[in-house]
This record gives structure tokens, C-alpha cells and sequence, in this order.
């Protein structure tokens, strides 16, 4: 049986386990405040951590993370989108190999 580790959220549905491809389709549909944000998380009711992605209005991306055990947000913004779902993408992914014990 498969364990989900974590998932993506956006206005436009869910992901469950993103691929790095899947996740950059949701972080390159975001168009600025009207569309909202993506969020990857694992799937567990009070999250550990978690990361926020938005677009701002020149086009950037802003990248929100936040873990419990490290307390305030870290902030970051780009305009490579490939590059932020790549970094991201393996955040995630060494987050999820330390709460399930396996890797990812």
C-alpha cells in the first residue's frame, strides 16, 4: 500500500505526492493575486511545515515556508519557476523521507 507523504493545493484542485512536472503546472497557473496560491504540505491534520507559493504583480514568485521546529517564515522570491518547483520539489520530498522513515 502506498503512503501518501504530501500534497499540493491550489484553487484549481489537489495533487496528492506531486511530481515535479505537476507542481510546475499549478506554480506557472498562478497569475497574480486573482489566482491564489499553491500549497504543499503533508498530509497529516496539523502539519509540520508547510510551503506557500504566490505570484506578485511584476511577475515574481514568492515562496513562504514554514516549519514548526524552526519557528518564523522563511521568504524568498524568484522569477524562475522551473528552478523554484526544482528546490522546492526536494524540500518537500526530504521533509516527507523524515516523517514516513523512507526515501523519497
Amino acid at each position: 500500500m502506498s503512503v501518501r507523504q504530501y500534497r499540493a493545493v491550489s484553487g484549481s484542485g489537489r495533487v496528492d505526492d506531486p511530481s515535479e512536472e505537476a507542481l510546475f503546472r499549478m506554480v506557472s497557473g498562478l497569475e497574480g493575486a486573482r489566482s491564489g496560491f499553491v500549497v504543499l504540505a503533508p498530509e497529516e491534520p496539523d502539519p509540520r511545515w508547510w510551503a506557500a507559493v504566490s505570484r506578485l504583480g511584476d511577475g515574481r514568485y514568492e515562496v513562504v515556508r514554514r516549519e514548526r521546529v524552526r519557528g518564523g517564515p522563511e521568504i524568498s522570491v524568484t522569477r524562475d519557476a522551473q528552478g523554484l518547483v526544482r528546490e522546492l520539489t526536494g524540500w518537500a520530498g526530504a521533509r516527507g523521507a523524515v516523517r514516513s522513515g523512507s526515501s523519497s
